[in-house]
């Protein structure tokens, strides 16, 4: 048996699907691929399949990880070709290797997110420089109110033509997550006191890092 990562885009119409819909697409990709894949044993045996960091509906991803089992080693090439062969549109395996780091070692992920509105940049700034910025948060006690002021890193920001482009670093994994689209529902809020309409357009995931700044895949 061999143990496998593959590094995966996820664009367009499928960041309407869901997680549990995204793994149900990717279990048909494996059978249809032809790929000698390991499934669990038991009464109910099933296809090994795991995702380490699910991503959010409605957000694309250039750098979304799957870990899967092979019974047998295949080249990485041939994993690759057979199973984008298999994957809809939306969906494409850019690389595959060994799982280097585990699930529990990620820690922050790099969003670019994309708002349309006019002048956003000093609201977006004035936005950032509050103390605090409370959001209501669910847990398995109930709703909390967390700040999520201190989680947000900015780095980098531009605007143009009625649109803010901003590079963001987030908490993500065990250690602590923040939904990228936290954010933006914040800001969206925030403006709306200010009076001014704002459109999330895109969040785009690009980075993976583990706890100790290392690149996950």
């Amino acid at each position: 048996m061999k143990d496998y990562r593959i590094l995966f885009i996820k664009t367009g119409s499928v960041k309407y699907i869901s997680h549990l819909d995204l793994n149900r697409c990717m279990i048909r990709a494996i059978r249809r691929s032809g790929l000698p894949a390991w499934y669990t044993e038991g009464f109910h045996p099933h296809l090994y399949l795991m995702f380490p960091l699910a991503l959010s509906l409605g957000a694309e991803s250039v750098c979304e990880c799957m870990d899967f089992r092979l019974t047998q080693e295949l080249p990485a090439e041939e994993i690759l070709a057979r199973l984008n062969a298999a994957l809809p549109p939306g969906l494409e395996a850019l690389r595959v290797g060994e799982p280097l780091h585990e699930a529990v070692e990620i820690g922050a992920a790099v969003y670019e997110i994309t708002l349309a509105g006019n002048d956003l940049q000093p609201v977006w700034e004035a936005f950032l420089a509050q103390p605090e910025i409370p959001v209501e948060k669910k847990t398995k006690k109930g709703m909390k109110t967390i700040d999520i002021r201190p989680q947000i890193t900015q780095e980098a920001m531009s605007a143009a033509d009625g649109m803010l482009h901003l590079t963001l670093r987030l908490p993500a994994g065990n250690e602590g997550n923040l939904n990228a689209s936290v954010v933006t529902d914040a800001f969206v809020s925030y403006a709306a006191g200010q009076n001014v309409p704002v459109l999330c357009r895109r969040i785009l995931r690009t980075k993976i890092f583990c706890l100790d700044g290392k690149d996950f895949f």
